[in-house]
């Protein structure tokens, strides 16, 4: 009996007249749903990493990314997924992503002289951070580019400019339109097409880094019985940190990732004061953080 044709990116069988496969020039097979998904995103019509992450199961998604790297250089990834943009950027800045973006914001906000065009040119001086309107009248929709870096998040219009630590960007939301950002005393929201491929895109920047400056290097430093310092690397729970609720404060806000028992991952930044490390689970650290252990559960108020 012939053995039946697999989608090489979902692993669903090709049945019957309406669930065919197609199959790609590079041989690979797909089925329609995944063929729409890619497209949808914008992506060439090919098997490589990106198209394989947007058609996976949330599950699935980190475990994909380590099996890539665990198979490829580090800089043959930054070169091939991350090449550089044709806006000029900041010397040592790299893009991680870029995606057109619509803020809706007060239109009497909105300076008269263009603003400048290039991450280059971009200084403090020429920042001008207009939050999200609340007024149902008077506002006014502004296009522009939203670029992430691994320094800020840039959103370039003509017109102003908006310039955000990557620690008041909001993750693990759970709709796909936006990327958010809220500080202590102002929120935005730029109007995206799929947020998540942007964060996505963050991540895997994020795992080729820690790959090519510290490879399997990871350190705990232990300032005392409750409080610890730990660097790029990959932790176990609780054979590296015991289990329970621990406060953070980042040295260096690079990102956090806890991988629970279940392969769900949740992200956590500098915007949010607690993590909770369950037994079982594993914490990634993309950056430097200072982590407390405040007890084994968390307070009910």
């Amino acid at each position: 009996m012939p053995r039946k044709k697999v989608c090489d990116f979902c692993l669903s069988e090709s049945k019957g007249l309406f669930g065919k496969l197609d199959q790609l020039p590079d041989g690979h097979y797909i089925c329609k749903d995944c063929k729409t998904t890619i497209q949808n995103y914008g992506l060439p019509l090919r098997y490589d990493l990106f198209q394989c992450l947007v058609t996976a199961q949330s599950n699935m998604k980190d475990m994909i990314m380590d099996a890539w790297l665990e198979n490829n250089k580090a800089d043959d990834a930054l070169a091939r997924f991350y090449p550089a943009p044709k806006i000029a950027m900041h010397k040592g800045e790299h893009c991680i992503t870029a995606a057109p973006a619509v803020i809706t914001v007060k239109k009497d906000m909105i300076p008269e002289e263009d603003a400048v065009q290039t991450i280059e040119q971009i200084q403090k001086g020429f920042i001008h951070n207009i939050p999200d309107s609340r007024e149902r009248t008077g506002n006014e929709k502004v296009q522009g580019m939203l670029y992430e870096t691994e320094a800020a998040l840039y959103f370039i219009s003509d017109k102003f400019i908006n310039c955000h630590r990557l620690g008041y960007m909001l993750r693990n939301r759970e709709y796909n339109d936006r990327i958010e950002v809220v500080t202590p005393t102002k929120s935005f929201t730029y109007k995206v097409d799929h947020a998540d491929l942007f964060y996505l895109r963050e991540r895997f920047f994020q795992k080729v880094n820690a790959k090519k400056h510290h490879k399997h290097q990871h350190l705990i430093y232990i300032n005392s019985d409750s409080e610890v310092t730990i660097t790029p690397g990959v932790y176990d729970i609780p054979k590296a940190l015991r289990p329970g609720i621990y406060k953070v404060k980042a040295i260096k806000d690079a990102g956090l990732h806890i991988r629970d028992t279940f392969g769900r991952v949740r992200d956590y930044y500098e915007n949010e004061e607690h993590i909770d490390l369950s037994d079982g689970g594993v914490l990634e650290c993309t950056g430097e953080y200072k982590l407390q252990w405040i007890g084994e559960k968390k307070e009910q108020k």
